[in-house]
């Protein structure tokens, strides 16, 4: 008896314990706001190297780049500098490639391009956007299921690609097509994937944008959907007055 009314007495003082455990919902749902809000993101400081070996260390350390193929400070310095405005706008989530080429290459038809493990990006005066570009590519490829669908026709055609569904799909919405013209670029309209890299160039150099081109950014598997219409959606009221 004395074994079973400690045993009682246990329960009760417990029962009694959770019940002044329980918060208000109220209170409940202003902690775990708070919880979701005390993660802070660390900025990455840029430091300006004073040669190509500082350069190079600064991109493996911080970007994992195991092959900085770069042959001038200046180039290299601009590609760290680009390299941390991702890696910050993306709070530290962007992969780079372990292969990093900038090529000083006359009459090139392309301005850069974008394997599964390297970047190529040929010297010009805009290169930072063109580094930015490659990385929304690079990245895109990461996180899309249907990455090798979504390229330009003669892209599509060259690979032999025969589900041109998502191409097609993505050029006759015409409303949208007027949209990225206006906003992004008119070479964003070309296919998927050049909207998402171009929009993603857009959203790194803190351009704001509507709704209406975030939700086809998601629609498109964009990379870091989510953190970038946290920081940088138009509200209606903003768009109108653009």
């Amino acid at each position: 008896m004395k074994i079973l009314s400690l045993v009682t007495q246990n329960l009760y003082a417990a029962k009694y314990s959770v019940k002044k455990l329980i918060l208000p919902k109220t209170q409940i749902q202003k902690d775990v706001f708070t919880k979701q809000n005390t993660y802070s993101f660390n900025n990455l400081n840029y430091i300006k190297a004073k040669n190509l070996k500082e350069a190079a260390n600064f991109a493996e350390k911080h970007f994992g780049v195991k092959n900085f193929d770069i042959s001038d400070l200046s180039s290299a310095n601009l590609l760290n500098q680009t390299f941390t405005k991702i890696y910050n706008k993306t709070s530290g989530k962007a992969e780079f490639p372990p292969i990093v080429s900038i090529k000083n290459k006359k009459n090139s038809r392309f301005s850069g391009e974008c394997g599964t493990i390297h970047i190529e990006v040929i010297k010009n005066t805009h290169m930072s956007d063109d580094i930015i570009h490659e990385i929304g590519h690079y990245n895109h490829q990461k996180c899309c299921s249907n990455y090798k669908k979504m390229g330009k026709l003669s892209e599509l055609q060259d690979d032999g690609i025969t589900d041109l569904s998502i191409y097609e799909q993505f050029k006759n919405d015409k409303k949208s097509q007027k949209l990225i013209k206006k906003l992004i670029h008119p070479y964003a309209t070309s296919s998927p994937d050049e909207f998402v890299a171009c929009t993603f160039n857009a959203i790194i150099n803190g351009k704001k944008l509507p709704p209406e081109i975030y939700e086809l950014y998601k629609k498109y598997e964009g990379p870091f959907a989510e953190i970038f219409i946290n920081t940088n959606t138009l509200t209606p009221k903003e768009f109108i007055l653009q």
